[in-house]
């Protein structure tokens, strides 16, 4: 005879990953590294403009830590533009395009600030006045 048990035991904190546990980001990654920090600060901002790290899902989670990796890779080639050297431009471009479609696929509104901007409809009404 079998017993059917209706109790579910969570896990204990000790019993996870350090991600799971929201104590690193990524495994092996220095958060105290300059891009690491970048890495950190981009998750938290996603995370914030989706109403906090609280409210994701680990999909979620997974989703922001992609963006923001590849929002620090872009940000690494843009910065050797910058400097002169030499750079793949269809790497940046595809990295960029992933990084529109995981915004997307996300559904990120970033928090505005300030007033709404105006309709061109708007515009040319106080323009005709």
């Amino acid at each position: 005879m079998s017993t059917h048990r209706n109790q579910i035991v969570s896990n204990s904190t000790r019993n996870r990953s350090a991600i799971s546990n929201g104590s690193w980001l990524l495994e092996g990654v220095d958060n105290r590294s300059a891009l690491g920090r970048r890495f950190r600060d981009l998750c938290m901002s996603f995370a914030d403009d989706m109403g906090g790290a609280a409210s994701l899902n680990e999909p979620q989670r997974a989703l922001v830590r992609q963006v923001a990796a590849v929002t620090v890779e872009s940000e690494k080639l843009q910065a050797s533009i910058v400097k002169g050297e030499a750079v793949d431009h269809e790497n940046l471009v595809r990295l960029n395009n992933l990084q529109a479609r995981l915004v997307k696929q996300l559904d990120i509104k970033p928090r505005g600030k300030g007033k709404p901007s105006k309709s061109l409809a708007d515009i040319m009404q106080e323009a005709a006045a």
